[in-house]
């Protein structure tokens, strides 16, 4: 069990560390299931890893950047929106309660107990999500650019026009 978990950790990190920016996050979520049997993908749904990929190639982000730093802002939303505005979120990108706090990245990194994977343990505040970004080699300033690209998202993704409001107000940034 252990060495199916090295194995995926080497295959996500192999294609993390590709010198092309642009990547497929479908391509680096495949690879990471096929490694550990199809248990270790964070995004298992299309809406999911169609989020992932959007940030990565608008934001030239790693794929752990964009599964740590969604997983930092969805653990603060989880925290923060009722729990019918966060039902709403989830129903409208299919997968995104995956990306929400530590499991988004112990799921892509097997559990390793990684400083980034603890800093999204329990997301309460700001300081908290800048914590988790900070861990994933990205500065403060990221949380900005990343917010409205999510709220983006998932406003074409059908989410409610009053969620995508709360949530600009809980990120800091224009909904």
């Amino acid at each position: 069990m252990k060495l199916s978990r090295a194995v995926a950790l080497a295959t996500f990190m192999t294609v993390a560390a590709s010198p092309v920016f642009a990547f497929n996050l479908n391509d680096a979520a495949g690879a990471v299931s096929a490694a550990t049997g199809g248990s270790g993908s964070a995004a298992t749904t299309p809406q999911a890893s169609g989020l992932l990929g959007t940030l990565g190639s608008q934001l030239n982000v790693t794929p752990t950047q964009a599964v740590g730093g969604t997983g930092a802002l969805m653990g603060l939303a989880k925290n923060q929106l009722s729990s019918g505005d966060y039902s709403s979120l989830t129903k409208s990108v299919p997968g995104l309660d995956q990306l929400s706090g530590a499991g988004a990245l112990s799921g892509m990194l097997g559990g390793s107990g990684s400083a980034a994977t603890g800093a999204l343990g329990n997301v309460k505040s700001m300081g908290d999500v800048n914590s988790a970004f900070s861990k994933l080699g990205m500065d403060s300033g990221m949380v900005g650019q990343f917010a409205p690209v999510i709220i983006d998202y998932l406003g074409k993704q059908g989410a409610s026009g009053s969620v995508l409001k709360s949530l600009g107000g809980i990120w800091g940034v224009g909904g």
